[in-house]
């Protein structure tokens, strides 16, 4: 029987209704992946699921019923401990999108950039006849990247959402150790990057985002998705007690958020912390989001969480959107 599991009431400011809007939120089917370790990105395109992670290697196929159908390995690391790629050596892949441009289907995973020589590549798959795949190491992006947003040299980048519309792509850093923002790009420059020998970083803007705490824990960025609509980004974002940028810490749960393209300047944004129906915080780790199809005032999500542990965890919800005229 399904059931709501949480329901998130955001207050959008931009609303001309005198009710609260709200977002109604029920779990329609959850599943434990074992065997996928720390599942950080998902993606929903052509009927097929793709989940990469930050101690995976591949890039993993599901069908409908979630049973791997594909697996496509991106790094060339294959050493495992617990089945799990070592941190040290990991390409920590935590982000994933699919997009069009210039009348071609593309998925794009950015490793994460916290580490130098590992963590530093971007995996371009194009959707032809067959599947191509470019890969460039886009260290220079990410250290443009950390200058413009004032990260110390100390710190280290930690891209963890992506979210790409028909004319930007848009970077989540979490912001465990320095402030939550996005780093906005202009798609045919990223594509022109990406494509080419040419190291020529394109011009990035910064947005800073604020974002709530609990129990005195900071919440960071985890992961990102476009509404089909384009008019705004829908995002997770996680509470980990961590201050390293490396190290994972104890989960004390996730929000989900939302933020209207219109108001990114303003550096606006609308979350809030998921909870049973005990108003107890849920203690997954959300990753990631996509939403998998629209219809009226429902959206069907897909989420995947990183259990820390070896495992992830794996849902599909329905959002439906109430008192939004």
């Amino acid at each position: 029987m399904k059931k709501i599991l949480y329901i998130l009431f955001i207050p959008l400011l931009f609303s001309c209704s005198n009710k609260a809007p709200e977002l109604n939120i029920e779990l329609i089917r959850q599943a434990h992946l074992s065997d996928l370790p720390s599942a950080s990105g998902i993606e929903y395109t052509n009927g097929i699921t793709y989940l990469v992670g930050d101690d995976m290697r591949w890039l993993v196929a599901l069908d409908d019923t979630w049973n791997v159908t594909g697996k496509m390995a991106l790094s060339a690391i294959d050493t495992l401990a617990n089945n799990r790629t070592p941190w040290n050596v990991k390409a920590d892949f935590e982000s994933i999108a699919a997009f069009n441009f210039e009348d071609t289907k593309y998925l794009l995973v950015l490793s994460s950039g916290s580490m130098l020589d590992t963590r530093d590549t971007a995996h371009l798959v194009q959707f032809a006849d067959s599947l191509t795949f470019f890969k460039k190491n886009i260290r220079t992006l990410y250290e443009d990247i950390k200058s413009l947003a004032g990260i110390p040299d100390s710190n280290e980048i930690n891209i963890e959402g992506l979210a790409i519309s028909n004319t930007s792509a848009y970077l989540f850093h979490r912001g465990n150790v320095y402030e939550n923002f996005i780093a906005e790009i202009q798609l045919d420059a990223l594509m022109n990057y990406l494509l080419s020998g040419n190291d020529a970083v394109p011009a990035i803007k910064i947005h800073t985002i604020h974002l709530p705490t609990y129990n005195e824990i900071p919440s960071g960025l985890s992961g990102a998705c476009m509404l089909p609509d384009q008019s705004a980004i829908l995002y997770t974002a996680s509470l980990e007690d961590t201050d390293s940028e490396l190290y994972d810490g104890e989960i004390l749960g996730s929000f989900i958020g939302y933020i209207p393209l219109d108001k990114l300047q303003e550096g606006i944004s609308f979350t809030s912390l998921l909870k049973d129906k005990n108003e107890l915080p849920i203690n997954k780790k959300l990753e990631s989001i996509v939403i998998k199809s629209v219809s009226d005032n429902k959206m069907l999500i897909l989420s995947v969480s990183d259990n820390d542990d070896g495992s992830s965890d794996i849902f599909e919800m329905n959002i439906y959107l109430n008192n939004l005229d």
